[in-house]
């Protein structure tokens, strides 16, 4: 069970473990930016796949004269998929497989997560953006922003059908010593550690993965107990 309150731009998650998280809620400005460079990254792989494919049909084209119109023809229809592949598994592929960052989210330094704080499944994100169709109304993300701008959790349409939220990524903290740079997140450890063995196993996960997140590392294919060993290591309590 989590419970989910949202103070000014942060929201604030508690887990069924009572460990409470705040993450600052991305405005709309950056996410329109975001926005803006993925859709350049996006027309440049189609260019891409399009030169791609011209290119080819010419080669074949002098290659063999009979049957080229055949062999057009599939070509362009393996471009329209690879097309349609391209403009929607991107956004997939970076909320799901890099952590809730598309390159644009990324170099906003801002992520997609689920209400609970928790990463984007493959089911979350394909939601997300089939509703981005709506968000896109009237063809310039007027419902979108309207919808970011008027929700308490700067949502637009699909974050509200999909349960997710964009937040601004933590950072990494280069800086981070167990000497005590920053004792808040050391006695947020501490407090895990000490607390761990009464929890339940998926709370003791997903408290572990998040606070690994907030330590600027992401727990990749670990399992809870590398998660906290790599926590007490980076405290210095191990």
């Amino acid at each position: 069970m989590v419970a989910r309150q949202q103070v000014g731009r942060v929201l604030e998650v508690e887990t069924s473990e009572s460990v409470v998280f705040h993450y600052e809620l991305a405005g709309v400005g950056s996410r329109g930016i975001a926005a803006i460079l993925d859709l350049v990254a996006i027309s440049a792989l189609i260019l891409g796949e399009i030169l791609l494919t011209f290119l080819v049909t010419a080669i074949v084209g002098r290659i063999i004269d009979r049957s080229i119109y055949l062999f057009t023809t599939w070509a362009l229809a393996g471009l329209i998929v690879a097309v349609f592949i391209t403009f929607w598994g991107y956004y997939i592929f970076g909320d799901v497989a890099r952590n809730g960052q598309t390159w644009g989210k990324r170099r906003l330094g801002i992520r997609v997560v689920r209400e609970d704080g928790s990463r984007v499944t493959v089911i979350d994100s394909v939601i997300r953006n089939l509703v981005r169709v709506i968000d896109l109304l009237p063809g310039n993300y007027t419902v979108g922003v309207a919808s970011i701008m008027l929700s308490r959790e700067a949502r637009r349409i699909g974050d509200i059908a999909a349960g997710t939220v964009v937040i601004r990524a933590v950072k990494a903290l280069s800086d981070f010593s167990p000497a005590g740079a920053h004792p808040e997140k050391t006695e947020l450890v501490r407090d895990f550690l000490e607390r761990r063995d009464e929890m339940t196993p998926e709370g003791r996960y997903q408290t572990a993965s998040a606070i690994l997140a907030a330590l600027g590392e992401q727990p990749g294919t670990w399992d809870e107990p590398m998660i906290a060993g790599r926590l007490a290591d980076l405290t210095g309590l191990r």
